[in-house]
């Protein structure tokens, strides 16, 4: 079966809407929400995915 490239999505497009947003937010400094956000998100990231956990050093069952 040929397949019609003509109605092919292009994944690569970007609206100038968005260019318009990076350019502004590149401009512009980030409010106090905002840096808040950000800073609850990395820690999140972190905890994510440098998740360290504690080894269990006592066995649930060990009186049983």
């Amino acid at each position: 079966m040929k397949k019609n490239h003509q109605n092919d999505i292009n994944k690569a497009y970007i609206s100038p809407i968005d260019y318009f947003l990076y350019a502004f937010d590149q401009s512009h400094e980030k409010t106090a929400s905002q840096q808040a956000e950000i800073k609850k998100y990395q820690r999140i990231t972190y905890l994510r995915d440098d998740a360290h956990p504690v080894e269990q050093v006592e066995i649930i069952w060990e009186d049983f």
